[in-house]
Formats: structure tokens, C-alpha cells, sequence
């Protein structure tokens, strides 16, 4: 764990000095216009927050890591790759029977195209008033998708996961999100509110940032200068993250996570000092406690794999929750949080 620490401490000073999203980033986010034929469908479906499924596509998850006083949100939704509509290149008459003549010099049995999509998604969001409903538009987004596969890997029912991040400050928010096809004939949306906790949520409690498993991770040159919309990854500062969004592991995996501290002390020398614990259960048994460890370490973050094998117990297949408790050991404040996952 402290060869950990010491790669998520060079990368948390980075955050101190190299912007998650640059200037050109939020100036893109002032310029941009959604087009009336997508504006008018958000308007019209806000209300009541109504989903809808031309493009079917569903909200997965928040996640939010600190950044200076705000912190930088990533947006994570599901799309099946048939909504999306895959096709292949088109081939001018002309050119067809060149192509089918070369296709059969070839002789293969099966022959294999590239598929490929086209699709814009637009984002908008509202900051929300103390009676839960929306106040303003804050940021709207236009993010332009492009993506091609072969036909030998093509699955029309296969559900990728779709991200994107960008800053806000804390505070309650709605977020609106659009897929259109290019002519805007075909508009989906969905609608999710989300939460970013202040300061003053931590005076009493600690808390920890939305938990997930990370199926890899990797560091990156610089971070991004603009948003982008990635499939099955999304990047926070010098990270490339693929989260591990099923749940379901093996006995020979282990559990990667990956977890800010928020309210924590530092102690006069810089560090933080915390005691964590770890407690597989299943339902209100706790099947595997893991002995408490105390850290002293210089940022407040936390990467760990915890393993699902043992010497003396065998899990057996079936659902589980990871439970996690800090305690400050500066402050004497606690903080509590659980993650699910099964057992295959």
C-alpha cells in the first residue's frame, strides 16, 4: 500500500499545478448552442424530468474527486451499441463492383467490414434551488461522438459505458443528457440530479468520495485541455481510469479501489492520520474482517486491492458489501461508507 501512496501523492501534486480542464475548455462551454430541435425536447421534458427513447440511453453514476475548493465530476451513462446505429461504409455504385470482385479474388469464408457510428450528445446543467427545483442553466456541452468496429466483434446488444468530466463547486444540481442522431430525427434523454458536499458537511463526519472499483488504471502525459466523451474509461487529471462497473469478480480477483477522504485534519507536520478498517459482509454477517491499519501520509487518498482468497475461509458464491470506516486520528472524526459487489 505505500508504494501506492507514493504514486497517488506525485499525482495529487499535480492537481495543485496543472488544471483538470483548461481555459480553452470552460470558453468552449460559454460558446456553446444546442440546437433548438434538442433545446425545445429538454425544455419540454424538464418538468417532470421524463426520459426519452428515441436513443434509449440510462444514467449509470456520479463520481466526484477533489480539486482545489471544487472538485472535478465525471458523468458515467450506458448506451446499447444498436442505438447508437453501426452500419457500413457506404460503397458508390461505381466503385461496388471493384469491390466485390477484389472480395472475391480474396476467397475468405467470412468477410469482415468496419461498422461505424456518428452521434452528438448535448449536455445541460441546472443548479437547483432549496425546493429542489431548477434555478439556472450553469454549463451547456456538445460533444461529438465518432467510433468504428469490426463486424466479426460487432454485438448490437453489447452496453458500453459512455464519460465525460468537468468542475463545478459544491452544491445540488440536475444534469440533462442528449444523444441525437445527425439530423436530429432521433433524440434521447435522461435526466439525474447529483449532489457535491461543502465544507460544512464535514464538520461533524468524514466522508469518502463515491466508491468504485477500478478494473485498470494508468497515468497520462498531461490532463485533458477540453472534454471529451470516452468509452468505458474516463480520465481525472494524469489518470486514465476503467472502472469495474458489473460488480462481479472471482476468487483469484481482488477488489481495486480507489477513494478520496473528505474532512480529514492535517497534522502540524502536513500528514494525514487515519486509522481504516475493511469488513466483507454478507447481509448483517460479517464474513471477513480485515485487521485495522493506521497510515500517516501526505495526501488524502486512498488505493488499495483487497484480496477474496484465504488460507482459512472460502467465500462462498453469492452477494457481498465492502464496508469502510475511517477515523481521524487527528480530529477523532468518523466517516463510513460500503460498496457491493458478488462472487462468482
Amino acid at each position: 500500500m505505500k508504494s501506492a501512496y507514493k504514486f497517488f501523492v506525485v499525482f495529487f501534486s499535480t492537481l495543485l499545478f496543472f488544471p483538470a480542464n483548461g481555459r480553452s475548455q470552460q470558453e468552449e462551454e460559454k460558446s456553446v448552442k444546442i440546437p433548438e430541435e434538442v433545446k425545445s425536447v429538454m425544455e419540454l421534458n424538464l418538468p417532470k424530468r421524463e426520459p426519452r427513447t428515441d436513443i434509449p440511453l440510462s444514467y449509470l453514476k456520479t463520481f466526484y474527486f477533489p480539486y482545489q475548493d471544487d472538485y472535478y465530476t465525471v458523468f458515467l451513462f450506458k448506451i446499447e451499441n444498436k442505438a447508437l446505429g453501426y452500419v457500413a461504409p457506404y460503397i458508390p455504385e461505381e466503385k461496388k463492383e471493384d469491390t466485390e470482385k477484389g472480395m472475391q479474388e480474396k476467397e475468405t469464408p467470412e468477410q469482415e467490414q468496419m461498422l461505424s457510428c456518428e452521434a452528438d450528445f448535448f449536455f445541460r446543467i441546472y443548479s437547483l434551488g432549496k425546493d429542489g427545483q431548477p434555478k439556472e442553466v450553469l454549463k451547456e456541452i456538445y460533444l461529438p461522438y465518432g467510433d468504428q468496429v469490426s463486424s466479426k466483434d460487432y454485438d448490437p446488444s453489447e452496453e458500453n459505458i459512455y464519460s465525460f468530466g468537468t468542475i463545478f463547486p459544491p452544491g445540488p444540481y440536475l444534469l440533462c443528457a442528449a444523444a441525437a442522431s445527425l439530423d436530429l430525427t432521433k433524440i434521447g434523454l435522461v435526466f439525474q440530479e447529483f449532489h457535491l458536499p461543502s465544507p460544512s458537511d464535514f464538520r461533524k463526519n468524514l466522508s469518502l468520495t463515491p466508491l468504485f472499483f477500478v478494473k485498470s488504471l494508468k497515468r497520462i502525459p498531461s490532463p485533458d485541455s477540453e472534454i471529451v466523451l470516452y468509452k468505458n474509461i474516463f480520465h481525472y487529471a494524469t489518470l486514465e481510469i476503467e472502472p469495474h462497473t458489473d460488480h462481479r469478480f472471482t476468487p483469484q480477483e481482488k477488489l481495486d479501489i480507489l477513494y478520496f477522504i473528505l474532512g480529514l485534519k492535517p497534522s502540524e507536520d502536513g500528514k494525514f492520520d487515519f486509522e481504516v478498517s475493511y469488513i466483507y459482509k454478507k447481509g448483517k454477517e460479517e464474513i471477513v474482517k480485515f485487521e485495522p491499519r493506521v497510515e500517516n501520509v501526505p495526501a488524502p487518498i486512498v488505493s488499495i486491492p483487497l484480496g477474496l482468497s484465504f488460507k482459512d475461509k472460502i467465500l462462498e458464491p453469492g452477494e457481498y458489501m465492502l464496508e469502510i470506516s475511517i477515523k481521524d486520528q487527528n480530529s477523532k472524526k468518523e466517516g463510513r461508507n460500503s460498496i457491493g459487489f458478488i462472487l462468482k
